[in-house]
C-alpha cells in the first residue's frame, strides 16, 4: 500500500523548529535602538559643550561697573588727570631729595589717566603684551585693577583684588590676592604667579610668597638702587594707605650715616 507523501504527517518525528527570524529582528531592532540612543546622547554632549564653552567665553569678558565707568572718561579729562598724577610724582622725587619727611596723595582719576597714557610709555617693561586698558578701583583698603587680556588663545578680562600694606620689614610691602577672576570665573592665583614673580624681577624687584590667612601674598622687598642714593642717604617708606578713591604715601629721608 502506497501512501500519498502530503498526508504523511511529518510532525510527529519533527518537532517544531525555533524561529530564528525573531530573535535576529529583534538584536537588529535593539542595536538601533541603542545606536539611536548614543547618537542622542552624544549630539545633547556637543551641543552642552558648546554651550558651556559659549557661556565661559561670555562669563571671561563680563566687565565689572567700575571698569566699564572708568573706560567712559573723556580722553582729555585722562590726560589731564595723568599730567596732574605726573606733577605729583615729581613733586615727591624733589620732597624726598630736599626734605627729611615727605608724603603724597593720588587719586582714582589720577591714576586712571595716568595708566591710561603714561604707563606703557614710561614703563613698557611693566605691561606684558596682551595686556590693554588697565583700570583701578580704590573702595576702603581693596585697590581692585581690571584690564582686557588678549593672550592668545585667551581673550577676556581679568580682574585682581588687593590689599596693600607695610610689613615689618624695613622698606618691604605686602600684596594680599583677595580674589583673581576672569570676568566672572575664578581664578587660582597660582596660574598668574610665576608671570608676576618675572615682571618684578626684570625690574630689579625680589618677591617672596607667602600664605595669610589662606590667601597668596606677595611680598615685595623695594631694591636698595631704588631707595638709597650714591651720597649714602637712604629712604624709608612708612605708611601706605588706601581709602575710597584715593592712595596716600608718606615716608623719610635718613641721612647718610644712617
Amino acid at each position: 500500500m502506497t501512501m500519498d507523501v502530503d498526508e504523511y504527517d511529518l510532525s510527529e518525528h519533527f518537532p517544531d523548529e525555533p524561529d530564528l527570524e525573531a530573535p535576529v529582528a529583534k538584536s537588529r531592532t535593539g542595536l538601533l535602538k541603542w545606536i539611536k540612543r548614543l547618537a542622542i546622547t552624544g549630539i545633547v554632549l556637543v551641543c552642552l559643550a558648546g554651550a558651556a564653552v559659549y557661556l565661559l567665553s561670555e562669563l571671561a569678558q563680563r566687565e565689572p561697573e567700575f571698569y566699564v565707568q572708568a573706560l567712559k572718561v573723556d580722553s582729555l579729562e585722562q590726560r589731564k588727570q595723568g599730567s596732574q598724577m605726573e606733577t605729583k610724582l615729581l613733586d615727591l622725587r624733589n620732597s624726598i631729595l630736599i626734605s627729611e619727611t615727605w608724603s603724597a596723595e593720588f587719586t582714582e582719576p589720577q591714576i586712571n589717566g595716568w595708566m591710561a597714557f603714561d604707563l606703557r610709555k614710561k614703563f613698557p617693561e611693566l605691561v606684558p603684551n596682551g595686556i590693554k586698558d588697565p583700570r583701578v578701583s580704590i573702595k576702603d583698603q581693596t585697590i581692585k585693577l581690571a584690564f582686557r587680556c588678549e593672550v592668545k588663545p585667551f581673550k577676556g578680562i581679568a580682574i585682581i583684588e588687593t590689599e596693600i600694606f607695610m610689613t615689618d620689614v624695613l622698606n618691604q610691602v605686602g600684596v594680599k590676592f583677595k580674589s583673581v577672576r576672569s570676568g566672572l570665573i575664578p581664578v587660582p592665583v597660582a596660574a598668574f604667579a610665576d608671570q608676576v614673580t618675572a615682571i618684578a624681577q626684570k625690574s630689579g624687584i625680589e618677591i617672596e610668597w607667602k600664605d595669610i590667612e589662606g590667601d597668596p601674598v606677595a611680598m615685595i622687598q623695594l631694591p636698595e638702587k631704588l631707595v638709597k642714593s650714591d651720597d649714602g642717604s637712604y629712604i624709608e617708606l612708612e605708611t601706605f594707605m588706601t581709602d575710597t578713591g584715593k592712595i596716600a604715601i608718606s615716608g623719610r629721608t635718613h641721612p647718610p650715616d644712617f
